[in-house]
This record gives C-alpha cells, structure tokens and sequence, in this order.
C-alpha cells in the first residue's frame, strides 16, 4: 500500500500550500531573475536603488531567481503556485519516506508530517525558502541511514548554495548526523570524503567563501536592525508570521522524546534516537531566536514522533491481531484510504489553479495601478518606496524607479540605511527630514498610513501625484508641475480605482458598475469583490451584499476574513439606513 500512502503525502503536502501571505520577496526574486538572464552575468552590482546603486549585492539565490524567471517565461506568473505546490509535495514525500524508513510505520510517518506541514504551513510562501525545505528532507533521507545515493549529497549541496542560504543548516544538519555516527561506531568509510566533497562544492557560488560568512551574520550580530524583520523576530514577539501550533508541538516533542526513553527506543536505536534529538534540539533553539525557522523545527520533531508512535502502533496491532484476525489486512488500505480522504477535503475548498496566485501573494495589497499609471507616464526618477513593495517596482519598472531601500535587505544594504527606513516608517522624530534629505523625488506608499501622507503634504515639500484604495504617489512641490497625467489601459485594476473614487463621491450606482466590470475581466479579483458587497450593503440591499460575500469566499476561503466583513458591512447597511 505504498503507493497509497505516497499519494495521501502528495494531497498533504499540497493541502499545505494556500497560506496568504505579502510576497513582497517573490517580485524581486523575479527581477533579478530577469535581470541575470538578461545581463549573462553573475557579477552582481546593485541595479535597482539609488542609495546603494553599483555597490556588491551578494545574491546568494541566484539560481533561484533564474528559474521563476524561466518558468513565468514559459508557464505565466501566476503558474508560480503550481511551482510552489510541488515543492512543497516534494519535500513532504521525501520525509514521508525517510520517517517511514526510520520508524517502519508508515501512518506514523504520516502523522509526523501532517503535524510537521501544520506547524509551518503558516510560513510556506512562493520564495526560494521551499528549497530548503526540500533540501532537508532530502537530507534526512540519504544521510541518516547508509544508502547507496549518498554519493549525490556533494552534487545536492552544490545546487542548493545557490538556491538558498538554508545550504548552511543543512551542512550544519551533515555535520551533526556523521558526527553522531563517528560517535556511535557506525561511520561508513566514506563518510568523511562525502562530508569534505559537500564543504568543497558549498564554495562553488559567485560569492565563494563569503557566502559562508553571511550566514553567520544574524547568528553572531545581535545588533543588526534587520532582526527586527517581522519573519526574523523571536515567536513570542507581537507582529510578523505567527503559527498557532508551534507551542503546543514543543510539548509534543517534549513528550515524544520522553517516551523514547520509555518505549525503551534508545537502547534499540541509540544512534538514531540521538541524532534525532540533537537535531530537534537545535532546529527548536534557531526557532526559538527567530520564527523564520518554525518549519524546520516542525520537520525535524518528526524524526522523534515518528518512532514513538510507531512503536505504540505496534502494540495496538498486536492487540488488535490477537483479537480480530482480519484487522490487519483492513487497516492496510483503510488507513491510507482516510489519508487521502483527509488531503481531499483540506483541498475541496480552494482553486487548485493558477487562480490561486493573486491570493498566495497577497497581490491586490501592491500598487499594481499605481505602477500602471506610471508606466503610461513613463515616470522615472528616484522614490522613497515603503520596503515591501521595493521589488514590486523592480519588477515593473526595470530600474526606471529606483527606490531608498527594497527587501533585499543586508545582500545589498547597511544598517544605517534600514535604520533610516524605520524611522520613516514609526514616525520617530526626525522622519520627515530623512525623506526630505534622502534625495527621492517621489515617495510612494500605503494609503492606509494617512496621518504620515498628510504630515508630509502639510509640510509643503510634498504634493500628491497619484492616489488609489491602495497607495498614494506623492512629488516634491519643488519640482516642475506635471502635465495632466495620462490614464492607465483598460484593466480590473483600473476599474477597481474608478469604481473606488466613485464610491468616495457616493456614486453608488458608478461605483457599483465598475466593480462588476472588474470582476467580469478577472473574476478572481477579491478586493473588488467585497467593494461590490460594501456597496450593496450601503443601498441597503444587504441581502445581496451576502451573496456577494458567499461569492468572494468560494473563490478562496478564509472563513475569519469572511465574518469579518460580514460585520463590517451590516454595521455600514445600518448606519445607511434613514
């Protein structure tokens, strides 16, 4: 019944793979992408700021970003997800198998990866991070147990260094798993020449050496700013991504590794038992100072729970054998059979299609007409860029806008700068002569963020340019006035600003037409689909606005975001009411 289990782990997997998220990360990757394809060159000088423009940029994904530049030439952008879904299907097949070989169970090691994929699913975005949950698994896979492969670890380890910067906890993770057998006795001959081929090949990135250094770089600076990154902040800490699980699953690794001890595991399996919890001991202790390494941590605990719940399922079934003779040959296939029926259903709700990326990326929250707009205006210059949408106008404009500081981060820029950035972005005192003095000569952000656009108009430096539901384009008072600025191309985004300016003036029934025509050129399009049921609702036709609701959640489901506004928009139908 392999075979059947193989498939729940792909359907898991893949289940795993719908979390929303601000993929601020993914446009640059894209860029630079685009960029290296278009330059053939991997002597890497910043193109795309004006703050640190020709400087060393140490672009350790490299390869990543060739391949999503390559595959959205040949497949389309939005065919992302599906990049996404199989590597992530990959790496939880990989550790389907290398549990199953550790522990013999293969519903244990199932449970060990549907617990693995709920603990990390909250971090699983469309970036080159998913290398490295691929790389792990795989790993595990050859380097716990003696296997012939092992002689690909050396050619692994040479993709992954310029994939993604996890290559360093992997050759951590190698290190750890051959020492622990030198320690045990069960050291293949070949162990120590595998371990030196995969530090020799690690060296084979644009960055040589360097590239080691880096990622030390968090681990040995305490003081760096860009630990305050939401995704580098201990899980604890308010904001950033959050997984509900994570606290809980170190009671389960708690307990799995106490029954062990038990079950008596570490007499029968000493080197395994302790190797697996040596790596769940680190993995947790990188997750416990920075949340970004959750998922690893929720990968590793399995090679503990694993075994443990392999061995009680073992005495179920002799139990259960001494009691009901048929009952193993039932529980072979109707084990697997409810694996499967479970990855059926977590998928049931959402697209499985490309329909799924403006979603997963969360893209009706980037200025995507603000961008449209300047390119029929063909604006250039220098912007003050809130820093998640950095890459977004690499992206789009190629270097004609280019920003103070993008997601890039410390690849490319100092400390000094991304302290500047923060305190732009809390208001502290002294934000405004930063933006003034920064040399920018337009500045584009969040419309959300009011009292700071207003702050910066009231100042007379800055006037508005361009502003949508999403963000607002300021240009200094300073420069000269431009001409009337050319339309954007017909677009849902387009009809989405229109249908929002409307809607400003109480012109229900325009506003109303052009959300639908939004809907109509791309039906996907979530922020116009609650826009029409918030205009219903203000007609006082509620009813309707709750089928247009019911509509917005059956193209991607996120039940809270939909009582959410459900409360929303019969406060605002009340508060229409004469």
């Amino acid at each position: 019944m392999l075979s059947l289990w193989l498939l729940a782990a792909i359907l898991t997997g893949w289940s795993f793979g719908f979390t929303t998220m601000m993929g601020s990360d993914l446009w640059w990757h894209l860029a630079s992408g685009r960029w290296i394809w278009e330059n053939r060159t991997l002597n890497f000088k910043d193109p795309w700021s004006f703050t640190r423009f020709g400087q060393p940029w140490m672009s350790h994904e490299w390869f990543s970003d060739v391949i999503f530049h390559a595959w959205s030439r040949l497949f389309g952008m939005a065919t992302l997800v599906w990049w996404k879904w199989s590597i992530l299907a990959g790496a939880f097949v990989a550790l389907f198998l290398t549990l199953r070989k550790l522990s013999g169970s293969s519903l244990g090691a199932y449970l060990a990866i549907l617990l693995a994929g709920a603990v990390g699913a909250a971090f699983f975005d469309v970036r080159p991070q998913l290398y490295s949950l691929l790389g792990f698994a795989v790993l595990l896979r050859l380097a716990l147990e003696p296997s012939r492969l092992r002689w690909l670890l050396p050619f692994g380890f040479f993709l992954w260094v310029n994939l993604h910067g996890g290559y360093f906890f992997g050759l951590a993770t190698l290190t750890a798993i051959f020492a622990m057998a030198r320690i045990f006795g069960e050291a293949p001959r070949n162990t120590l020449p595998i371990w030196l081929a995969c530090l020799v090949a690690c060296l084979a990135n644009p960055s040589g050496p360097d590239a080691f250094v880096f990622p030390l770089h968090y681990a040995l600076n305490s003081n760096s700013p860009y630990l305050r990154v939401g995704e580098w902040r201990p899980p604890w800490e308010a904001g950033g991504i959050r997984s509900a699980l994570f606290f809980p699953s170190i009671g389960v690794f708690a307990l799995s590794g106490a029954a062990s001890f038990a079950l008596r595991l570490h007499r029968s399996r000493p080197r395994l038992t302790y190797t697996a919890l040596a790596l769940g001991l680190f993995t947790l202790a990188m997750a416990l100072k920075s949340r970004r390494f959750i998922p690893l941590f929720g990968m590793t605990q399995g090679l503990v729970l694993a075994p443990v719940l392999a061995a009680l399922g073992a005495r179920l079934g002799r139990f259960l054998k001494e009691r009901v003779a048929s009952a193993q040959p039932i529980l072979a296939f109707v084990l697997p059979a409810l694996a499967i029926g479970l990855g059926v259903w977590r998928l049931a709700p959402y697209p499985l299609s490309s329909s799924a990326f403006p979603y997963l990326t969360s893209l009706d929250s980037f200025p995507v007409e603000a961008m449209n707009v300047a390119d029929a205006n063909q604006l250039a210059g220098k912007v003050f860029a809130y820093y998640q949408w950095g890459g977004y106008l690499h992206l789009r404009s190629d270097g004609r806008l280019k920003v103070f500081i993008d997601g890039r981060a410390d690849t490319v820029f100092d400390d000094q700068i991304y302290r500047q950035y923060t305190k732009v972005l809390n208001m502290a005192p002294g934000w405004q002569d930063i933006v003034d003095n920064s040399g920018a000569e337009y500045f584009l952000w969040p419309r959300q963020q009011r009292k700071l656009l207003e702050m910066l108009r009231d100042s007379g430096t800055w006037r508005t340019m361009y502003a949508d539901q999403v963000a607002a384009l300021l240009v200094r008072t300073d420069l000269p006035e431009p001409k009337t600025l050319l339309p954007s191309p017909d677009s849902p985004w387009r009809e989405m600003t229109l249908g929002w300016k409307s809607s400003g003036a109480k012109d229900l029934s325009a506003a109303e037409q052009h959300f639908r025509r939004a809907l109509e050129q791309m039906s996907n399009y979530h922020m116009a689909c609650e826009w029409l049921a918030n205009v219903q609702a203000r007609s006082n036709r509620m009813a309707e606005a709750e089928v247009t609701l019911e509509r917005c959640q059956k193209s991607f489901p996120d039940r809270a975001r939909h009582e959410e506004m459900l409360r929303f928009l019969r406060t605002r139908a009340a508060e229409s009411l004469p």
